[in-house]
């Protein structure tokens, strides 16, 4: 049997790359219509696309990393530019997007149902609800902190070079996702503000360009659930979106540096529901 995340968030991930050149991660979902229909959806961090409400207004376009398969099969890797906001002509991609509306939760997501109904050849698949790590998906695979997880997609900025298939880096759960983070932040002003936010926090030496990875939980063999074994291999479920990667100080014969601290802070999974959501209200 092969690697599960190969058929899934591999395909899934991609590259983003705003107007600015700033490159980030995101990866597709697919939200059921019904039996046939499928929207498909681009989910990524805000702060990807612009850092505040007022940049993320402006921008006209982004680039998406995908993959593509020729008439013979082969993949290679395309660039394509995907609208926000038309300056001429009509304007498709307009009110396509939805941000979570909580200021302090992280996480956007595009209606690109347009590019893939348009554009023939693309590799790429979506993952859909049921691989979502909701309350009772965690119960039930009895998630908890020090389980494994894989972070997919390109710190760095670094890919492959004849495809833009993502890199996968490990980590490990270090609080446990359902219970609220409290932490500070630094605001615009140079002041600290405390905040109380829904998400969980990976050990794994997170570093810069991590930001709108999918954060998968790892299918292990014989993984033990409420004091039994597993006999099969447990779905590569989402827990959630990596969004920020912390830094500690450290001491230096000049006075305190910053460095990265080894962790990430993700979002979990039901906020992203919770965005794609918004298209259906």
């Amino acid at each position: 049997m092969g690697n599960p995340l190969a058929d899934s968030w591999i395909y899934a991930t991609v590259m983003v790359e705003n107007q600015d050149g700033r490159k980030g991660n995101a990866f597709l979902v697919g939200r059921r219509i019904d039996e046939r229909h499928v929207r498909i959806f681009l989910v990524t961090n805000k702060h990807v696309l612009g850092e505040v409400p007022e940049a993320r207004a402006k921008v006209e376009r982004f680039n998406l990393y995908l993959n593509v398969k020729d008439s013979n099969g082969k993949l290679s890797g395309e660039t394509v530019s995907v609208r926000v906001h038309g300056t001429s002509g009509p304007d498709i991609w307009r009110g396509l997007y939805h941000e979570h509306p909580e200021p302090d939760v992280d996480v956007l997501a595009f209606d690109v149902t347009p590019l893939f109904v348009g554009k023939t050849g693309i590799a790429n698949k979506w993952a859909e609800y049921t691989l979502f790590g909701n309350k009772e998906r965690l119960d039930e695979l009895d998630v908890t902190i020090g389980d494994d997880v894989m972070v997919i997609g390109y710190p760095l900025g670094l890919r492959h070079h004849e495809t833009n298939f993502p890199l996968l880096r490990s980590g490990i759960l270090a609080t446990k996702i359902g219970e609220t983070l409290e932490d500070e932040v630094l605001e615009g002003n140079g002041k600290t503000r405390k905040r109380v936010i829904r998400g969980f926090l990976v050990d794994g030496a997170m570093i810069p360009g991590s930001s709108g990875s999918p954060v998968v939980l790892k299918p292990i063999f014989g993984r033990k659930v409420k004091n039994a074994i597993m006999g099969g291999l447990p779905a590569p479920i989402l827990l959630g979106i990596m969004a920020e990667t912390k830094y500690a100080p450290v001491q230096t014969g000049q006075g305190d540096s910053w460095s990265y601290a080894g962790l990430g802070l993700a979002f979990d999974a039901e906020t992203i529901k919770e965005t794609i959501e918004l298209f259906f209200k």
